[in-house]
């Protein structure tokens, strides 16, 4: 209710139109206010920052928007790319996106639990297509500094129980990890959405196909594509299984290499980490680190939030840990 009220009266001199909110799936989402406005028959999705760290946010999507619109390898998928609009009385400051149509991937998944590639499949697909258009192949270790290090920085700086002591030393464990796994890898370097799972991914028609994909306020347009396959690969795993994404990261990191049912969806967008990569690792690692990253840069909630600190990074820890006692 106080997110409805808030809406209003940000569009108070625009005269009558229709709002509807996007629920928060936390408090750690609370850093936007974020809702469909519709009036006549302008339809757009507002994104209002409610703090320092929101409009941060939101000056970050406007870029990337900017970007991907002025990218002419992009034309193929223009109807697919939210683009920004022009805003209303009220409304500077925020960011105005038309809105995409179709149905989020993620609710489909969950009606339909028994058949995820239904949905999943043309998610992935697009992302072969989007390498395809943009990216090139590059050793991973040469792209150690924007891949990793400023990843680790915003990770060190964002969860203030990491700065000394044991927590400095597991984030060291896990560089060290990270530098072994990079060593002899290779990835493509292009557009990468940073967020790519399947509540940001919309569908529709039969047989699916992607209608939109939003929320690229993580995007890098040199960045490693393939983690946004492995993204979507390790949210939908978690939806069906109910296991974090923690967990899931480091299982992968024991075994070497992803289990032959998330090897099966990745290679729907073209990527198979134990043939392509050089080192599986590498991919595992860098998809877990970017989106531990993204969470920080959105809100410093996340840094502070024992919920989410236990699920997401402590397994990767505890397991890079025991990594480096072993190799030690």
């Amino acid at each position: 209710m106080d997110d409805r009220l808030r809406a209003h009266r940000l569009v108070r001199g625009m005269g009558r139109c229709d709002i509807t909110v996007t629920r928060r799936p936390s408090r750690l989402q609370a850093d936007l206010l974020v809702f469909e406005l519709r009036q006549g028959s302008w339809n757009v999705v507002v994104k209002h920052p409610r703090s320092g760290w929101g409009a941060t946010t939101v000056a970050r999507e406007r870029k990337a928007l900017q970007r991907l619109g002025a990218d002419e390898r992009l034309g193929p998928w223009r109807p697919v790319l939210p683009r920004a609009v022009g805003s209303g009385p009220g409304l500077s400051g925020t960011l105005l996106q038309n809105k995409l149509p179709g149905v989020q991937a993620e609710h489909l998944i969950r009606n339909n639990p028994r058949n995820p590639d239904r949905a999943a499949a043309p998610a992935l697909r697009l992302l072969a297509d989007l390498r395809g258009a943009t990216g090139r192949r590059r050793p991973a270790a040469e792209q150690a500094g924007p891949w990793c290090e400023s990843q680790l920085t915003i990770l060190r700086a964002g969860i203030p129980r990491y700065g000394a002591g044991r927590g400095a030393a597991a984030l060291e464990a896990l560089r060290h990890r990270l530098d072994a796994a990079l060593a002899d890898a290779v990835l493509i370097e292009g557009w990468t959405h940073g967020d790519y799972h399947p509540g940001n991914v919309l569908l529709d028609g039969e047989p699916l196909r992607v209608t939109g994909v939003f929320d690229w306020g993580n995007a890098h347009v040199d960045g490693p594509c393939e983690i946004d396959a492995y993204t979507f690969v390790l949210a939908l795993r978690s939806t069906l299984t109910g296991r974090s994404l923690g967990d899931l990261v480091a299982d992968t990191l024991r075994t070497g290499h992803p289990s032959d049912a998330d090897g099966a969806l990745l290679a729907l967008a073209g990527v198979d980490p134990d043939q392509d990569t050089g080192n599986p690792l590498a991919l595992t690692l860098l998809t877990w680190l970017w989106h531990v990253a993204g969470n920080l840069r959105k809100s410093p909630r996340f840094g502070h939030n024992h919920w989410w600190l236990a699920d997401t990074l402590v397994p990767v820890l505890r397991e890079s840990c025991r990594w480096a006692g072993a190799a030690s």
